[in-house]
């Protein structure tokens, strides 16, 4: 019900902002409102991020759009669309630079496609990949572990338009996994994105996005989705034995830009992670958090966006954990030329618990106050694209730990090496320190390492390879004198090797 009503209130508040603004201005004449470029090189990473226009940087464009108010002040509206923007590209709104959301605020993730690899709109997609991986220790045991060999088939469909009002990207992909020696995680795996924007109004827009994942083994359905991780985004830095994963997101946001250099927004969220066939002995726990968020933001200077934010979260965890978190964050995004973008936040965190604590036996309640923090920066160009961040915040934990202290640094690198060859490389740490515990004896605090390289091949058209090899490294850490966890595969390194063949094809809408 919570989350309902969250969700509910959002699109509330976008329709109630909606209310007397200016209606939209028809199109110049001659101007297509849909987008039928053609696509770049095929890149998954682009296509599940619904990636929406080109960057047209501030004070370069023709003033398509200016309208006086009752002052005479010039009003200018939102400016196009980029990864996250606050606003949807048309032939209005090519003026004014809007700054790019983080997800703390309801943004999309970080992407590494390359800016060939975004500007278009408006196809069918669809094609298969073929898979086949090698996993050194699958059930994370801490000595003696045996490997396994999987093969993976998944068809995928997907579906993007973008009008001058709308933009909106539908996917699916779905198949098989079968393991050589763990038949009974011989399952389906399902993979769902919808990622819309809309233009409510001249100045209001609105933001839905749902992803339902289903897994069981090292591919997710093979699609290969956007880059995630960082603030605002569910915990990955901790390691989940062989097993059956169902887990959806599902964002709403809105945003009313209602003066020339101001922005106020509000967002909400709802994840929801779930657990089954599991190995014998194994215990995770299922686990949902919604979130609510409010921001304002006020542009300093061309590129420089900075204001405050406040955030709540609520986590709920098997059998009966629970934690209730307040941010008050002051938040700043700056673009510098080049395609360089930077985001940071800081300020005071307040987080109420209820559970088992670390060591302890009974159910007992907690608060305290603590900061938060974290930046982020970004760069690319056309055959190159980085991405860097840090972040400190309670978050959730990953149905391995109850609430978590969590403190990560992550990178990655993908660059065109040369035509048709494109490589990738990532790294990222995770320390989890629990703030509680889903059950007596449980770990207090994990810590993993994880680096991977990657190659892609672009062979003929359509037709691309991917080679992809990945390492991780997780180390529980337990005070002294404090009894041994009952879950052993805390411990653990990893191996994993994949190679994947897909065959992609695309379709202009409407040509």
């Amino acid at each position: 019900m919570a989350r309902k009503f969250a969700l509910l209130a959002i699109l509330a508040a976008g329709n109630w902002l909606a209310a007397g603004q200016t209606a939209p201005s028809t199109p110049t004449t001659g101007q297509d409102p849909q987008n039928t470029s053609q696509p770049g090189p095929v890149d998954p990473d682009a296509i599940q991020a619904g990636e929406s226009a080109q960057n047209h940087p501030a004070g370069n464009q023709p003033d398509q759009s200016a309208e006086q108010d009752a002052s005479g002040e010039v009003r200018v509206a939102p400016a196009a669309a980029l990864s996250a923007r606050a606003g949807l590209e048309s032939g209005e709104d090519t003026n004014l630079e809007l700054p790019q959301l983080p997800s703390l605020l309801g943004g999309r993730g970080t992407t590494l496609a390359f800016p060939a690899e975004i500007e278009r709109s408006n196809f069918v997609r669809g094609g298969v990949n073929v898979g086949a991986a090698y996993d050194d220790n699958p059930l994370l045991e801490p000595s003696q572990p045996v490997g396994n060999v999987s093969g993976s088939v998944f068809p995928s469909l997907s579906i993007e338009e973008k009008t001058s009002r709308t933009s909106w990207l539908l996917g699916y992909a779905g198949g098989l996994t079968v393991n050589q020696r763990f038949t009974s995680q011989d399952q389906g795996s399902h993979d769902l994105n919808f990622d819309s924007l809309f233009r409510l109004s001249r100045h209001v827009n609105l933001r839905v996005a749902e992803n339902f994942l289903m897994t069981t083994g090292v591919f997710d359905a093979g699609a290969g989705g956007p880059e995630t991780g960082g603030a605002g985004a569910p915990n990955a830095s901790l390691l989940v034995p062989l097993a059956t994963e169902r887990s959806s997101l599902t964002t709403v946001e809105t945003n009313y830009h209602f003066a020339l250099n101001d922005l106020v927004g509000a967002s909400g969220s709802f994840y929801d992670l779930r657990f089954s066939n599991l190995p014998a002995g194994e215990q995770l726990s299922d686990l949902q958090t919604a979130s609510e968020t409010g921001f304002w933001l006020h542009r300093f200077f061309p590129g420089n966006w900075g204001g405050a934010s406040y955030r709540f979260q609520r986590m709920t965890y098997d059998p009966n954990g629970e934690a209730r978190v307040q941010d008050f964050l002051a938040v700043d995004t700056l673009e510098l030329p080049n395609h360089i973008s930077l985001n940071g936040f800081v300020g005071p965190e307040y987080t109420v618990t209820q559970g088992v604590m670390p060591g302890g036996t009974a159910f007992t309640q907690s608060n305290q106050w603590s900061v938060a923090g974290g930046a982020g920066a970004g760069w690319r160009d056309a055959k190159t694209s980085l991405s860097a961040g840090y972040s400190r915040m309670t978050s959730d934990g990953a149905g391995v730990l109850g609430a978590v202290r969590l403190q990560s640094v992550n990178a990655a690198l993908r660059r065109e090496i040369w035509k048709g060859w494109a490589g990738k490389a990532t790294v990222s740490r995770g320390t989890n320190h629990s703030l509680t515990v889903p059950y007596a004896g449980s770990a207090s605090s994990i810590n993993l390492t994880s680096a991977g390289a990657g190659l892609e091949r672009n062979m003929v058209k359509g037709l691309g390879l991917q080679l992809s090899y990945t390492h991780d490294f997780e180390q529980l850490l337990e005070p002294s004198g404090s009894p041994t966890p009952t879950l052993q595969w805390l411990n653990a390194n990893r191996n994993r090797f994949a190679v994947m063949l897909s065959y992609q094809w695309s379709k202009p809408i409407g040509m």
